[in-house]
């Protein structure tokens, strides 16, 4: 691999990981309540990983090439599951588990724990061939299954938002479009770069970032503004987090576009739920404090201000 495009690879997957292991830790810290904020912090945590292994790829000696591409793949066995687990859960329905669910659990549990421990006895991939501009590797029958694994389960998650897209009204539906969308770039590069060009004897897994890349600009407008996410905008409530104030403004734009009679609806609800909170805000200065028109006026300017702003 020539030193260009080793650079390419160092700084396209560091910048990346960077952000991503920052968007996971966001999402996780201070305490995550919600199980969507468990699951796309650790989706997080295992892309930037992931994305870590291509930048060693580059720096270490070739002859740990085996020992890397095996324990490199590890970190993104868990991530096809975990995309399921968002797309089941991200419209906040919680469900009591069924038994069939909980055995669909166990079996991805037991699988990704195998294919997890076949990787870190190195006998997932090996290196064939191993130049100065290149290099390829042998895969078995059990790295055909988990390709296969992956590929199932990321269908699920495509038919999940599909039918929810189709379904779902208001913020799930618009929540939904915006996965279905966030999910296409990584797809493709996943299928370029791991799948397609390794069957040619090219492995370039280094740019698969690249479709990661758009796929994260779109990600968190979805998840900082899904139920779980949500908070409250008036001031005897906590304040909305720095980042889903950020992508409120896009995911409202799109939210208005998607499904316009439930965005008025929600928009209307909260001037209501804004006025009353004034009234009785109002009536109390008036009532207890015998405050004057302007006086009440002032104070209510000063208190309801920040929310004034958002409308």
């Amino acid at each position: 691999m020539s030193f260009h495009s080793s650079n390419e690879i160092i700084l396209l997957n560091s910048v990346t990981a960077i952000f991503i292991f920052f968007l996971g830790f966001y999402v996780l810290y201070p305490n995550s309540k919600r199980k969507i904020q468990k699951y796309f912090g650790i989706l997080c945590l295992l892309l930037g990983a992931w994305f870590q292994s291509f930048i060693l790829r580059e720096i270490v000696p070739s002859w740990s090439y085996n020992w890397l591409i095996n324990w490199g793949l590890i970190p993104s066995i868990p991530i096809p599951y975990y995309l399921f687990k968002i797309t089941s859960s991200y419209d906040q329905h919680e469900q009591q588990s069924k038994k069939p669910r909980k055995v669909f659990h166990t079996l991805n549990f037991l699988l990704i724990c195998f294919f997890s421990f076949h990787a870190f006895s190195l006998q997932t991939l090996r290196i064939s061939s191993n130049s100065s501009r290149n290099f390829s590797f042998e895969s078995g029958s059990v790295y055909k299954i988990l390709l296969i694994y992956s590929l199932c389960m990321v269908i699920l998650s495509l038919i999940n938002l599909a039918f929810n897209v189709m379904r779902k009204r208001g913020r799930a539906k618009t929540n939904a479009l915006l996965l279905f969308l966030g999910l296409i770039p990584p797809i493709i590069s996943v299928l370029i770069f791991i799948y397609i060009r390794p069957l040619y004897g090219v492995f370039s897994g280094g740019y698969t970032v690249i479709g990661f890349i758009f796929g994260i600009l779109i990600w968190p407008i979805a998840i900082m503004n899904c139920d779980a996410f949500q908070l409250r905008q008036f001031p005897t409530y906590p304040k909305e987090r720095v980042l889903t104030r950020i992508t409120k403004p896009a995911f409202n734009f799109l939210y208005s576009i998607v499904d316009k009679k439930a965005w008025m609806s929600e928009v209307f609800s909260k001037n209501i739920h804004f006025m009353k909170l004034t009234l009785i805000k109002d009536a109390e200065l008036k009532d207890h404090y015998g405050y004057s028109f302007m006086k009440r006026s002032s104070i209510l300017a000063r208190m309801f201000g920040t929310t004034l702003n958002n409308f």
